[in-house]
């Protein structure tokens, strides 16, 4: 009972505050998006897309180009204050806009996307032959 009483202490406050509820929910639309493009290529029989942007501040600082406002909410993932990262084999890309491809055979252009806002980070790994997501959360040390 004591266990349960101390790791509720110090894991609760860590997830409620609002950088953590603003990452778990850039987390579950990132996945959604992938799993969409995903399931797509293999229903409609041809290569999907995914396009992840960075986060862009209000001075519109940084290299990233902004989300096409015509397409829908479904076809892309723009970060809202998360740093995104692209590793796929030794070529390494950060916050720049990241192209995915989903295959019809159910395959993707394998790698790893590391998200990160403040100290909560997620590495999400799309496997290449298969383009399932498997996703790893850690809460950076301070």
């Amino acid at each position: 009972m004591a266990i349960i009483a101390l790791a509720s202490a110090v894991i609760i406050p860590r997830i409620s505050n609002s950088d953590g509820k603003l990452y778990q929910a850039q987390l579950r639309t990132l996945t959604a998006v992938l799993n969409y493009h995903r399931r797509n290529a293999v229903i409609l029989n041809r290569p999907q897309n995914a396009k992840l942007y960075p986060y862009i501040s209000e001075s519109g600082e940084g290299e990233a180009i902004k989300a096409d406002k015509t397409t829908t909410h479904k076809t892309q993932w723009q970060s809202q204050g998360a740093d995104i990262s692209w590793q796929s084999g030794t070529v390494k890309s950060s916050n720049q806009v990241i192209d995915i491809q989903y295959f019809p055979q159910g395959g993707a252009t394998g790698g790893t996307i590391t998200l990160q806002q403040g100290k909560f980070v997620a590495q999400l790994s799309i496997d290449g032959m298969t383009g399932k997501t498997s996703i790893k959360e850690s809460i950076l040390e301070e």
